[in-house]
């Protein structure tokens, strides 16, 4: 078997909570959503994650607290987001109030570090825009060790399982909505080798011909 021309297909799924999941304060171990994804044709080529993290009801989120991670259907693991601000030189981070923001690792910007270029943030106090994932195992290191560029290659098909922790005491958080969207390219279409031997031998008789 020969193959024929590959295809594109579009992947998406999301998730809207009306009243929010609240994420408690360590030492719970956080909280998790699924999403499954079926019938996508296909390994990813591309993929965003978007997320609303933002303060649970009569409290605020502090950023530098959040701790976000993605499984794929395969297991493999991105850290989306591992406590912002946090660094060998500075234990407190980042005390904004929750993210709005699309994951893409094509990305010019580090999420990890957002507050050392220019950033915006909404009427809710959360931080806005496209950025990397932060694709750190240990926040004070610059080691991007597990990145969503990862995901590149998968079978997109199965349970996308969402973990969000609150490493730090006080600062409550709740997960609002988040959603994964991508493309992937198809499996090239088998073609018989009948097919293709055929071809080429008419394309043989047809430059004997010629040289007659």
């Amino acid at each position: 078997m020969l193959a024929g021309p590959a295809h594109a297909a579009i992947l998406s799924g999301s998730e809207t909570l009306s009243s929010g999941n609240i994420v408690y304060d360590t030492p719970f171990a956080g909280i998790s959503r699924t999403l499954n994804i079926s019938a996508t044709v296909g390994n990813i080529t591309d993929l965003s994650v978007t997320l609303n993290l933002g303060s649970a009801a009569g409290d605020t989120a502090w950023n530098s607290d959040l701790y976000v991670q993605l499984t794929s259907p395969q297991g493999t693991v991105a850290v989306l987001v591992n406590r912002p601000g946090i660094t060998a030189s500075d234990s407190v981070g980042y005390g904004d109030s929750g993210i709005d923001v699309t994951f893409h690792d094509s990305a010019v910007q580090d999420v990890h570090l957002y507050q050392e270029i220019s950033y915006t943030l909404n009427s809710g106090g959360q931080l806005t825009g496209t950025w990397q994932s932060d694709g750190r195992t240990d926040p004070t290191s610059l080691s991007r060790s597990s990145p969503m560029s990862q995901f590149i290659g998968e079978n997109p098909n199965g349970a996308w399982v969402l973990l969000v922790a609150d490493l730090g005491n006080g600062n409550v958080a709740q997960v609002n909505s988040w959603g994964i969207s991508g493309v992937t390219a198809a499996v090239p279409e088998p073609a018989t080798l009948a097919a293709w031997t055929g071809l080429a031998l008419v394309a043989f008789g047809w430059v004997r011909h010629r040289h007659r």
